[in-house]
């Protein structure tokens, strides 16, 4: 056995130790399993396996369906989760607006002319189309909430009516 002095308090090998830790090695990569109360599954053990194998199921799941979306839900790439979304803190105003503008069902242009609204204000005050984008982008909407409009980034489709 060495010794190691001078050092920190806990740093000199004890007696022994190098011989425990040559057989807890060669336990570790042992095959065999100790068939004692230490073999059972843990109440924490079973919750990880639990949580991974539901997080599989869905992953799997979700690359499974998501080709099957519409393109403009894909444009998001969202991730599906088992948790709760960080999206439900937000206000039911504003929530209402952002599910709006990532299902594309909402007080827009588009959805107006497909189901024959004639009544229907197509136009925002600032003049331009209702669009689910032009709710991010609208100067009106940037004036109100800067930082919303500061984290953004342009938008990419130049047609008019669409930004």
């Amino acid at each position: 056995m060495r010794s190691i002095y001078g050092g920190p308090l806990g740093t000199r090998v004890i007696t022994g130790n190098e011989a425990a830790d040559s057989l807890a090695d060669a336990g570790a990569k042992s095959d065999i399993v100790d068939p004692g109360p230490t073999a059972q599954p843990t109440i924490s053990g079973i919750g990880s396996i639990a949580r991974s194998l539901a997080h599989n199921v869905t992953s799997g799941w979700w690359r499974k369906n998501e080709p099957t979306l519409s393109g403009g839900y894909r444009k998001w790439q969202l991730d599906y989760a088992l948790k709760e979304p960080m999206e439900l803190k937000l206000s039911r105003p504003t929530l209402h607006r952002l599910l709006a503008l990532r299902s594309r069902h909402g007080d827009f242009e588009a959805y107006h002319k497909r189901f024959k609204h004639e009544d229907a204000e197509t136009h925002c005050p600032c003049g331009k189309a209702k669009t689910p984008e032009h709710l991010v982008f609208c100067e009106i909407s940037v004036r109100r909430f800067p930082l919303v409009a500061a984290k953004t980034c342009s938008p990419t489709d130049n047609r008019p009516g669409r930004a």
